[in-house]
């Protein structure tokens, strides 16, 4: 029969006290076989500590990571979720997994499922009680209505925090915001032309539809301008499409000629070299492709902050949104309009789009724009009474008088 409740023994009833003084006494010459009977250690654990000089008491299989890998891994289990971007239990055990196959570090896992087992995130858990499961809060779109003042001001309460431990409230020239803009080879808008009045159809011969090339544009609050990243649709990089660009852009080539979580990652790369040295802020909208861990990584080797703006309020709270963006589509639209007049076949193409983008880019991207854009959000000079009244009014509950009387 086995033990009963009552006459169980304790497992391992040594501490690391006896452990450390058999150690000792090994080591002024008494046997281990004495030892281990002295102070109660069975004499293969004692001859292990022997060998490997730990007198750290561990129990069960040896983990799978060293103390200094877990505790990295602690560290950015928390520093994602600190920057909106938590870890769940199913994607710290797959990331896990591939940190040991990446690393060659032999593990128990499960090769077909490809993540750390239960057992082994519950026993990391115990021994990282600093790090513990949470129900991540989740704001209903329907609530926000684009802009709420609750979402807000809980953003402006954490950006002055930010502001405040980077140290950045007189520099501007530290603190940066990026954004994408979708620019189609073609008009943005469409034109008012001049006509015999009282004409029913006034046509503008021009292609329908164009093919579309993201820009990435970054600032800073002190008007320094990154020079910008090109994503042109396709997987091959020609040498033409750099041609007539802005000094110092970037040209990358993407499936779908839009943003991805890689792609960002060589943005950061690029707006590195560029940006001030030591701690820099990095003001940014909460796109899917920003959503890595990954681009954290990245961002940290560089010193750069981030801090990701609340979903549906980048019209009011987004400066390349607010004071950039607007005037480029204007610019663009003239500059093709020119381009038609030079050239009969209207076919604006990669190859010819540096021509047309870098007259419109140096007549959007002024310092004063940029400036301007930081200024009419709060972002420099802080101010969180910037957005106003009117703005809330789609979001704010209304009653019509005497509704509740």
């Amino acid at each position: 029969m086995g033990k009963t409740n009552a006459t169980r023994t304790k497992r391992a009833p040594w501490t690391e006290q006896t452990l450390t003084q058999a150690l000792a006494a090994v080591k002024d010459g008494m046997s281990q076989r004495d030892a281990a009977d002295n102070f109660k250690i069975p004499r293969r654990t004692l001859r292990n500590h022997i060998k490997s000089g730990i007198t750290k008491k561990t129990l069960g299989r040896k983990s799978v990571l060293t103390v200094e890998q877990e505790q990295d891994l602690v560290h950015r289990i928390i520093r994602y979720s600190e920057v909106g971007m938590p870890i769940t239990v199913p994607m710290l055990g797959r990331y896990v997994y591939k940190f040991c196959v990446t690393n060659n570090i032999a593990t128990p896992f499960n090769d077909q499922t490809c993540t750390a087992g239960r057992d082994w995130i519950k026993a990391f858990l115990k021994r990282h009680p600093s790090v513990a499961q949470r129900k991540a809060q989740s704001m209903n779109p329907a609530r926000a209505q684009k802009l709420n003042r609750f979402i807000v001001n809980d953003y402006f309460t954490k950006m002055e925090r930010v502001q405040t431990e980077l140290q950045l409230f007189d520099k501007p020239e530290r603190i940066f915001n990026m954004d994408e803009k979708g620019c189609q080879l073609s008009l943005h808008h469409q034109q008012k032309v001049l006509a015999k009045k009282g004409s029913k159809r006034v046509h503008l011969v021009a292609p329908e539809h164009g093919e579309n090339v993201t820009i990435v544009a970054c600032g800073s609050a002190s008007g320094i301008v990154i020079p910008p990243m090109i994503i042109f649709k396709g997987q091959r990089k020609k040498s033409t499409l750099a041609d007539e660009l802005p000094p110092g852009s970037a040209v990358v080539m993407a499936h779908k000629g839009c943003m991805t979580t890689s792609v960002f990652i060589r943005w950061i790369q690029h707006f590195a070299q560029y940006k001030p040295a030591g701690d820099v802020l990095l003001v940014y909208d909460g796109a899917a492709s920003h959503l890595d861990p990954s681009i954290v990584d990245a961002a940290d080797r560089h010193q750069i902050h981030l801090f990701c703006l609340p979903s549906n309020t980048t019209h009011e709270l987004q400066p390349m949104d607010k004071s950039v963006f607007r005037s480029f589509e204007t610019y663009w639209d003239e500059e093709v309009l020119k381009f038609w007049r030079l050239h009969p076949d209207r076919q604006v193409n990669k190859e010819r789009f540096g021509k047309i983008f870098t007259s419109a880019w140096y007549k959007a991207l002024t310092p004063t724009n940029v400036i301007n854009g930081f200024k009419s959000t709060g972002l420099y000079p802080f101010d969180k009474d910037v957005i106003p009244p009117e703005a809330f009014a789609p979001s704010d509950i209304t009653f019509r008088e005497g509704m509740f009387m």
